[in-house]
């Protein structure tokens, strides 16, 4: 077996130590400290990490961190979309809503559907309460008036939202056969 120099016996000690190291680093290890009583010091003073990970356990915390994160995507964007439905950059709804649908596709899968029904209510009650600020004397005739105009927005979003999801599907199998 090749004999290896002290720097690179102290360079795999770590490894070794934690059982990463192939075998025959190990071996070579093991043959350079058994010759060499200086490297053996240091070999027996470094502690032993042989920590156990629980696969599963790692990835469930990393997939809730992902569906945390994309709950957040989904919340910010709406409330984005929504308030710029008031200005000049409205038609950027037309990216931004579908690309929730999306998102909300991949994080939720078969509960996404509830992403359009929560985007239809959000949006009806934030342009019915701007209706009613916008009043400038309030009755119970004008507010029963004001009730089927936020229909056109919030169905709107909704769809675009739909469309979302429908296109994150799409693209979900188009993946799936693609892995096949």
């Amino acid at each position: 077996m090749n004999k290896i120099s002290c720097d690179i016996c102290m360079d795999l000690m770590p490894l070794v130590k934690d059982g990463v190291a192939s075998e025959d680093s190990c071996n070579a290890v093991t043959e350079h400290i058994n010759q060499c009583e200086e490297c053996k010091k240091i070999f027996e003073e470094i502690p032993n990490n042989n920590i156990e990970f629980d696969d599963k356990k790692v990835i469930s915390k990393i997939k809730n961190r992902l569906i945390v994160a994309g709950l957040i995507l989904i919340l910010v964007g709406s409330i984005i979309g929504v308030i710029l439905s008031e200005s000049e950059n409205m038609f950027y709804n037309v990216l931004i809503m579908p690309i929730i649908g999306g998102v909300s596709y991949f994080v939720l899968r078969k509960k996404s559907y509830v992403v359009p029904l929560i985007m239809f209510g959000f949006v009806y009650v934030y342009h019915f309460i701007k209706y009613i600020f916008e009043l400038e004397e309030i009755n119970v005739n004008q507010i029963i008036s004001l009730v089927p105009m936020p229909l056109m927005w919030s169905i709107v979003y909704s769809c675009l939202c739909a469309l979302g999801i429908l296109i994150g599907f799409l693209l979900y199998i188009a993946f799936r056969r693609e892995k096949k």
